[in-house]
């Protein structure tokens, strides 16, 4: 597969062997011997050119991709060390990831971690695609993922929706109806299209009228810190709401639309018992 990609990017038999320090022959018979074990020719051949086929277009990004995953376990086996990479929700990445991350370097410090956000229909590409090893998001986020049937998904927390308000907002001076809160402007983060479809159908209505939410950000601290300067309200499962309001920074009630904050974690149902990354959605 290395031969091969390097013939592919360098359109030359003579490069590819000159950068692998091997002969032309060599190189030569190990396309020839990749194309008669696969039974398709890769690369259309005269005495001046190389020009890849169709089949080996198809080929050539997902052999950078199993070279790298080489390289990956290589290193793993050779130096014990591990990468783990996770997508999530970004109100998950603020609230959720760095106690993980410290309780999980205890077990695995030299396990290197990368987190990232994309929308979940694209991380669950990622994911079956072998490229992540780890989706955390709203649950009901993921039960609306394509190829959740391929998925096992642990559930890591379930709590109540808070609503957060600076000091002093209208929404302080009595108890409200959801129908009445979802005419302020609401500042959420992770608010996706799979989360809105997987709501109560009068429920989505309603936020749909109202036009919430007014602001639909990617940082949950950006949403905090407009709730704390204006009028506009947000949300925060209730642990992090009652730390919040215990700090004195802004005030907060359950939120009126008994909505919860229940986060699972999904990997595939045939990658295996990864052990660091069992660990991770324990700690997480």
């Amino acid at each position: 597969m290395r031969h091969f990609e390097a013939v592919y990017r360098l359109l030359s038999f003579t490069a590819a062997a000159e950068e692998l320090g091997l002969t032309h022959s060599a190189i030569t018979k190990s396309i020839k011997t990749l194309e008669a074990d696969w039974e398709t020719q890769l690369f259309h051949r005269t005495t001046r050119t190389v020009v890849a086929t169709e089949a080996g277009k198809k080929l050539y990004p997902q052999a950078v991709d199993l070279l790298a995953f080489a390289a990956s376990v290589r290193g793993s086996v050779a130096a014990g060390e591990h990468e783990l990479s996770i997508v999530s929700g970004p109100g998950v990445i603020e609230s959720m990831i760095h106690p993980a991350i410290v309780k999980f370097a205890r077990r695995y410090p030299r396990t290197r971690i990368n987190v990232a956000t994309m929308p979940p229909h694209l991380a669950a590409e990622e994911l079956v695609q072998r490229r992540i090893h780890l989706l955390v998001y709203h649950e009901a986020s993921l039960a609306g993922l394509p190829h959740k049937d391929r998925m096992k998904v642990t559930n890591v927390i379930d709590e109540p929706y808070w609503m957060i308000h600076r000091k002093g907002h209208p929404a302080a001076s009595r108890p409200h109806t959801f129908e009445e809160v979802v005419q302020y402007d609401w500042a959420l983060a992770g608010f996706d299209r799979l989360f809105a479809q997987s709501l109560p159908e009068d429920v989505r209505v309603m936020l749909e009228k109202a036009g919430v939410p007014h602001y639909r950000l990617l940082s949950q601290a950006a949403c905090i810190e407009l709730a704390k300067q204006t009028d506009i309200l947000t949300t925060l499962p209730q642990s992090a709401a009652k730390a919040m309001i215990s700090e004195g920074s802004v005030e907060g009630v359950p939120h009126p639309g008994g909505f919860r904050f229940s986060i699972g974690a999904a990997v595939l149902y045939d990658a295996g018992r990864e052990p660091t990354v069992e660990h991770f959605i324990d700690c997480l």
